[in-house]
């Protein structure tokens, strides 16, 4: 059984209370996930016995929008980081514990693992026998598309 992914209001609640203000994000149609943008992040899911539940992706747009929020940078520093193709890290730290948030909604759904979240890593996409292959074809995908200073964000929640 795969984990059970939380509702969209949950997801856009809780990332708007931490941002304060109301996410730009809506469900809508993500990005191909064997064709990266540059700059894009992952955070692994964790359960108790190490094994990946799951992952939450970010574009490079929707890292800087969350984690620049979160920590209060200036429009200006985070379109310099968007200009660069890669955020820094505190940005990403940020986005991280904005994810370390998230989770609560996936450990408050009955029968799901109670899960972790991993460091954040630049994404890449997985070989076919990789262990993590499973993200290139999830069981359960849920994509937030919004517009932001920087492009159109996503924010892709997947399972295996």
């Amino acid at each position: 059984m795969t984990i059970t992914l939380p509702q969209t209001k949950d997801i856009l609640d809780l990332v708007g209370l931490l941002i304060d203000e109301k996410p730009v994000f809506r469900k809508g149609e993500g990005w191909d996930l064997a064709n990266p943008t540059p700059g894009a992040c992952i955070t692994f899911l964790q359960g108790r016995d190490n094994a990946i539940e799951g992952a939450i992706i970010t574009d490079l747009a929707a890292t800087l929008y969350i984690g620049g929020k979160l920590i209060l940078l200036p429009e200006a520093t985070l379109q310099d980081q968007f200009d660069n193709g890669e955020a820094d890290e505190p940005v990403v730290e940020a986005l991280t514990e904005v994810i370390n948030n998230l989770r609560t909604l996936y450990n408050n759904i009955d029968l799901n693992p109670h899960v972790a979240p991993t460091q954040t890593f630049p994404y890449q996409v997985p070989s076919p026998d990789d262990f993590v292959a499973w993200i290139l074809n999830p069981s359960k995908r849920v994509d937030y598309v919004g517009k932001t200073a920087y492009g159109t964000g996503t924010l892709t929640l997947i399972a295996p």
